[in-house]
């Protein structure tokens, strides 16, 4: 029995099987209910006075043939222990009656198949009379009106069924999605059952199974992603790489076949190409390294005002051979914590990609301020230059790895597309952010840097820390 479905159906009719087997197993042999012991009382007194009646007017046998149609039986005793009306074969009738009529309550005995009640009862006229009454021993099925019959039993069954279908057909449908994910249908997503669908516009109802399909969808969108994006980038790779070494093979056969004056040349193309094959190496190299990175340690609790003027006369000298320059603007100084070396790389590769765009003549301006956010202060730097900026829709997919703008694709001279993707990845293993934005005032673009700050009240034991840290290192090496 491999099919679930089956398997829920015939565990639910097993335990409902027991359940009825145990309940009927043990009679209910005595009445505790207060409220039906009186009701009972009541009622044997009424039948015990009406066939009292029916006995003075010879009228009993008719009456009571009617009344013991049922499985409990009824009959009317003298106080001599005579059984004047009723069934005659009462076992231990005449002991019963005797008791009755001393104590003048009501008595009970029980015997295989019957609990026997023995109820005084008087006529009109004050003669004594004993009402008995043979209650059929009750199942608790019985007693409380449980008992299935066959309608039950069959509309119990297609309900189960109903149910087990409706757990079952969204485990399958998710089971044959990851089949198929499994052999390489990345797009192919689980979607609700029509009866599903139609229950959901109905009530309005959402269960587990709903939460497990859409988690399973996110999932594979996720997959999807990753699995593209590591395409795209083993083909933009491929694509970089495949360029600069066309170049040099192409340099290399001009080389051989020019003449001598020209080798000069033709070394310098070689020389040229094969330090832009390095420095795209090095990029890739420094992607791979921070996307493999799950954290930082040890961290570091620097100046970000600091790292910032380190890394000014680098920039500013390669802008002014550029015919730009760099100012710096620092509001308001900010402590912070993390990789030196990643930040300035990661600010690095944004001031770089500034200078780049801006047309000659033009300042790039690097500002630090602190501002307020959901999580606390956090430190903002903010790269802007005045080139043409980015179309709105490509705001965010610049900072995905070998992305660029426009048709600057097949153009070296404005980089690979990687130092943007190394600042992104940089941010977020500080748990900072990065985003790009067109200026409104004038052509350029603004890349925002934000950093988590660490608040003067806490840098005390950051330091303590960090340089418990560095002894706990020093100790293992």
């Amino acid at each position: 029995m491999r099919s679930l479905i089956i398997k829920i159906f015939l565990a639910y009719w097993l335990a409902a099987g027991v359940v009825i087997i145990i309940s009927d197993f043990e009679p209910h042999r005595h009445i505790h209910n207060p409220e039906l012991i009186d009701a009972l009382n009541a009622s044997l007194q009424m039948n015990g006075r009406e066939m009292i009646a029916l006995h003075e007017k010879n009228a009993c046998a008719e009456r009571v043939s009617s009344l013991n149609k049922s499985e409990d039986r009824m009959s009317l005793a003298t106080a001599d222990g005579t059984i004047v009306c009723g069934n005659q074969d009462v076992e231990g009738a005449r002991q019963l009656i005797s008791e009755t009529v001393k104590s003048g309550q009501r008595m009970t005995a029980n015997n295989a198949v019957y609990q026997v009640i023995a109820t005084p009862v008087r006529s009109d006229s004050g003669v004594p009379y004993v009402l008995l009454f043979e209650n059929r021993y009750k199942t608790a099925l019985q007693l409380y009106g449980l008992l299935p019959g066959y309608t039950t039993i069959c509309i119990s069954g297609v309900v189960t069924l109903f149910l087990a279908v409706l757990v079952v057909l969204p485990i399958r449908r998710l089971r044959q999605a990851s089949t198929q994910i499994a052999e390489g249908a990345l797009d192919t997503r689980v979607s609700q059952g029509r009866i599903t669908r139609k229950l959901v516009s109905v009530f309005h109802l959402t269960d587990d199974l709903d939460g497990l399909m859409v988690d399973f969808n996110s999932m594979a969108d996720r997959i999807q992603s990753l699995v593209v994006a590591q395409r795209m980038l083993l083909r933009d790779i491929s694509h970089e790489l495949r360029s600069p070494l066309a170049r040099l093979n192409l340099a290399l056969g001009l080389a051989r076949e020019g003449r001598k004056e020209s080798i000069d040349q033709h070394l310098g193309r070689i020389e040229l190409e094969s330090s832009r094959l390095n420095t795209l190496i090095g990029q890739i190299l420094s992607l791979a390294y921070v996307e493999n990175l799950d954290n930082l340690s040890p961290r570091e609790v620097f100046s970000l005002s600091h790292m910032v003027e380190e890394l000014l006369p680098d920039v500013s000298y390669e802008a002014e051979g550029m015919g730009r320059g760099v100012e710096l603007l620092v509001e308001q100084d900010s402590i912070v914590t993390g990789d030196t070396v990643l930040l300035r790389q990661a600010l690095e590769n944004v001031v770089r990609n500034a200078i780049r765009y801006s047309p000659p003549g033009k300042m790039v301006q690097i500002e630090l301020t602190r501002q307020e956010s959901a999580g606390g202060v956090v430190a903002v730097l903010c790269v802007t230059d005045s080139g043409p900026g980015i179309p709105e829709d490509q705001l965010e997919t610049v900072f995905k790895p070998f992305y660029r703008v426009g048709n600057q694709r097949h153009n070296t001279q404005d980089g690979y597309g990687i130092g943007l993707a190394i600042a992104s990845r940089a941010m977020a293993l500080h748990a900072g952010t990065i985003s790009a934005r067109n200026l409104t005032e004038r052509p350029g673009l603004c890349v925002t840097l934000m950093l988590p700050v660490i608040e003067s009240r806490d840098l005390a034991a950051k330091q303590r820390s960090f340089e418990y840290l560095k002894e706990a290192s020093a100790l293992g090496d």
